[in-house]
């Protein structure tokens, strides 16, 4: 663990029609610091159109609050490594104070309904799925520190590698687990604080506040997690994939069209991944590295 543990501001916002989400998001700048760090959960735009909106006013408060604003968007990225150009995926951005903007991490276990269109009445989103685990070193004030981004359900990625290979002193998550999944997944995260893995985990999920008295499909989450001095615990690679293995629900890809279909798995207690995207359908991930220091 780091001498000095990194301060991340979390915060959420209530999935919504695009326009709501970013005017709910813009209110909530209006709150930032200069110098705070500052993470929302994934999907600030889902859409590539309201992606594209959501890009340039990300920009333009990182810049104006000379803070630094994490999120994710649909769209492509010049600088993600190991992608195709032009190729739109559930991108990790970070916007940085300086005024640029680093994307060294995209979602590698992607929902089936964000891969492909099957229900008219839910958003486009039609992103490729991520290949690669990228090894990113942020600096603050001088202090460099090794990190990963693990996207919602790429938490099932944790099963894929040795801990030895994930450590790593932060672990950021920024996520839109369905309703039941968020404490099972906050569960595994501080599991892999408290037995070395990270040194620090930043974790925050989505919200929503239903019309009616219908169960809400995602509940707020804002938690992070620092290792106790002194803890020397370690997990073994067995332990990992059965604790990964007991927080999620394999589905078939063609029985979950939109969201509101994932809730009779997620209220099981379990974070859904796709059969497509799990080690069953022989799933691949590589190891990588974001050759760039990103200053936060």
């Amino acid at each position: 663990m780091k001498t000095k543990p990194l301060e991340i501001q979390l915060r959420t916002f209530g999935m919504a029609a695009e326009d709501r989400q970013l005017a709910e998001i813009a209110r909530q700048v209006e709150s930032v610091s200069a110098g705070d760090i500052v993470l929302f959960p994934e999907y600030a735009a889902y859409t590539a159109e309201g992606s594209d909106i959501a890009y340039d006013a990300f920009c333009r408060w990182a810049r104006e609050k000379q803070a630094t604003l994490i999120t994710t968007l649909n769209r492509a990225a010049d600088d993600l490594p190991y992608s195709e150009a032009g190729e739109r995926a559930n991108t990790l951005f970070v916007f940085s104070a300086n005024g640029k903007v680093s994307a060294p991490q995209a979602k590698v276990t992607t929902q089936s309904f964000e891969m492909r269109w099957m229900d008219e009445k839910s958003p486009i989103i039609n992103v490729k799925p991520y290949t690669h685990l990228n090894r990113v070193v942020l600096r603050h004030e001088g202090q460099a520190y090794s990190a990963l981004f693990l996207i919602c359900s790429d938490l099932y990625l944790l099963k894929l590698f040795p801990p030895e290979e994930l450590r790593a002193d932060l672990l950021f998550c920024p996520a839109n687990f369905g309703n039941g999944a968020e404490g099972v997944a906050g569960r595994l995260i501080e599991t892999c604080v408290e037995r070395g893995v990270f040194g620090q985990a930043f974790y925050t999920n989505c919200y929503q506040k239903p019309k009616s008295r219908h169960v809400p499909l995602t509940v707020a989450v804002m938690q992070n997690y620092r290792q106790a001095d002194g803890a020397v615990a370690r997990m073994a690679t067995a332990d990992l994939v059965r604790q990964v293995d007991a927080s999620c629900h394999l589905y078939h890809d063609d029985s979950h069209p939109n969201f509101l279909s994932m809730l009779e798995l997620t209220r099981q207690g379990g974070f859904a991944v796709p059969h497509s995207r799990s080690v069953e359908s022989g799933l691949t991930v590589y190891s990588g590295i974001y050759d760039r220091v990103i200053e936060v």
